[in-house]
């Protein structure tokens, strides 16, 4: 299981240099995430009750980003512990008709029930899908 989700750039994303924020990254990741987590889980399910905490974010900047560019981040998992796993982020940009790589990146996000409010092993109904994005990668 892979996604890909469209990032609009926003003139409020551009610093002074003319591209795009080192900080904004971090968003794009989490909207990357977010489309990822959503086909994981599918509608129905209750976030307060089980959801993730963000452990650590990496990021390596590689081609800067710029306000015209047509912009995607393709959301893969590269690693499943036992309460954890690992998203990887590839920041593109089409140019040509071709994908040009801007920058990688890597949250470690940790598996957690809020009722208890205690760190669980990756929710059962979670780790297939997890295992097959690995396959994939």
């Amino acid at each position: 299981m892979h996604s890909k989700t469209k990032i609009e750039i926003r003139f409020s994303d551009i610093d002074m240099a003319g591209h795009v924020h080192n900080g904004k990254y971090l968003c794009f990741f989490e909207q990357g995430r977010m489309d990822f987590l959503s086909k994981l889980t599918g509608e129905n399910w209750n976030w307060r009750k089980k959801g993730l905490i963000l452990g650590r974010n990496e990021v390596d900047y590689l081609v800067p980003i710029y306000l015209k560019d047509e912009v995607y981040v393709k959301t893969s998992c590269d690693h499943v512990g036992n309460k954890s796993f690992t998203l990887a982020y590839q920041v593109v940009k089409i140019k040509d008709k071709k994908e040009i790589l801007c920058t990688k990146g890597r949250s470690i996000l940790i598996c957690m029930d809020y009722e208890i409010n205690d760190s669980v092993p990756i929710f059962e109904s979670w780790k297939s899908d997890l295992m097959e994005s690995i396959d994939q990668t």
